[in-house]
């Protein structure tokens, strides 16, 4: 499989025409090698998180094989911003190499399109901490207004950046395997978050598990939210039936949960079905638990009722926290 059909499987809902145009790095522009102590870091670089493992392995391929791809730059007062390659930068550093081959772009790109840009080639390669995703794309929704706006600027769909920017509110297990770098898959944190409110302990064993595994897939962990899911349903049928009085029925509290709401606008034959399952089955909503193989699509709840639609024909009407009646 080619590189291109790998990222497109992994990453089904990018326009990877505007990735590729946003991460690009081959355009010719003039390389030279710059004295390392010329170099420095971009500050509002959005990724934050360099694991020091990989970095004392790329430094010791540096120190062995040498510079296979420059860095990129940009010339800011007499001096070399860094635009991409500040792993490479570290690791040259823990090399104690003298000096790294860099290609300079003279493009007069704003700030925010030169982090873009930032943020598109790293997450182009899987190499962002899915902490860092969130904060950043966070902090363009505030800056544009919109995670509408956001998904023109970088490429990433709507649905995405929403379904990233809420593992921002992980607790506990949940926040724990965030930061863990276990996973860099948002919807896998999603289901964990579904565990944790339900049942913290349980959700506690799935990250350990994970931790000791290395590893934490979508399907465990939707299903491991399905099944806490299920237990919490028959637990709470079984407690309200107990509570049943000649006076009425009293009803526990519930924690408020996130629900997306949407609307179609795709072709005439998917708004025609789309109106169909919304009158069978009530309003729809995105899925945030599980989602769809289907490429560039997401999983839309009709009540009990789950289907396949095509993301670019979706519009969000809201974002509210709802208790469950």
């Amino acid at each position: 499989m080619s590189a291109r059909a790998t990222a497109t499987a992994q990453t089904k809902d990018l326009r990877m025409s505007e990735l590729d145009r946003l991460s690009d790095i081959d355009r010719q522009e003039l390389v030279l090698e710059l004295p390392l102590d010329a170099i420095q870091p971009d500050p509002n670089q959005p990724r934050r998180t360099f694991d020091e493992t990989s970095l004392l392995e790329l430094a010791d391929s540096l120190r062995r094989l040498g510079q296979i791809h420059p860095v990129e730059v940009r010339e800011v007062e007499g001096s070399y911003v860094l635009i991409d390659g500040e792993r490479r930068w570290r690791a040259a550093k823990l090399a104690e190499l003298s000096a790294l081959r860099a290609l300079i772009r003279f493009a007069p790109d704003t700030p925010d399109e030169v982090r873009d840009r930032q943020f598109a080639a790293n997450f182009h390669r899987d190499a962002m901490a899915l902490i860092d995703q969130a904060r950043y794309l966070q902090a363009r929704i505030e800056s544009l207004g919109s995670a509408a706006a956001v998904s023109q600027a970088i490429g990433l769909s709507t649905p995405r950046i929403l379904n990233i920017v809420k593992t921002l509110r992980a607790e506990g297990a949940a926040a724990e395997l965030r930061d863990a770098g276990i996973t860099k898959d948002a919807d896998t944190i999603g289901a964990v978050v579904e565990v944790q409110k339900r049942d913290p302990a349980a959700a506690q064993a799935l990250v350990a598990a994970a931790r000791e595994s290395g590893k934490l897939t979508r399907r465990q962990a939707q299903d491991a939210a399905r099944a806490v899911k299920g237990k919490s349903s028959r637990a709470s049928a079984q407690s309200q039936a107990r509570e049943d009085t000649p006076s009425g029925r009293r009803t526990a509290s519930a924690e408020p949960h996130l629900v997306v709401r949407l609307a179609c606008e795709g072709t005439p034959t998917e708004r025609a079905h789309w109106n169909k399952l919304s009158r069978e089955h009530g309003r729809a909503c995105l899925s945030l638990v599980a989602t769809t193989a289907r490429p560039g699509s997401v999983l839309v709840e009709f009540g009990a009722h789950s289907e396949p639609f095509r993301a670019d024909g979706l519009r969000i009407l809201d974002t509210v926290f709802e208790t469950a009646p």
